[in-house]
């Protein structure tokens, strides 16, 4: 396991709003939380987890870029069960912007 300092391309910002997502292949939509965000990415906690690789339409409440509802495409990069951890759902869900 890495125990340095993230590498990561872009400064990520906390930011809690509700989303909603869905599940491009299935067309299944779910509820979600998103918890930080970064000019590439997005990283929120849900109750299903979609596959890596796949690629889904996140809908912001109240995103961090514009004011008021928004949708992103993403590609999920990885995917972790939350259990014990301080959440109310089951998964937490990092995803690439398009």
């Amino acid at each position: 396991m890495h125990s340095g300092p993230e590498q990561r391309a872009d400064i990520r910002h906390h930011h809690e709003t509700a989303i909603m997502y869905e599940h491009y292949r299935s067309g299944k939509y779910y509820e979600g939380k998103m918890l930080n965000f970064s000019r590439g990415g997005i990283y929120f906690e849900s109750n299903f987890a979609p596959e890596v690789g796949s690629e889904i339409f996140i809908g912001v409440e109240n995103s961090p870029f514009t004011s008021g509802h928004d949708v992103y495409r993403a590609k999920v990069i990885w995917h972790a069960n939350l259990e014990g951890a301080e959440s109310l759902f089951f998964y937490g869900i990092g995803a690439k912007f398009f």
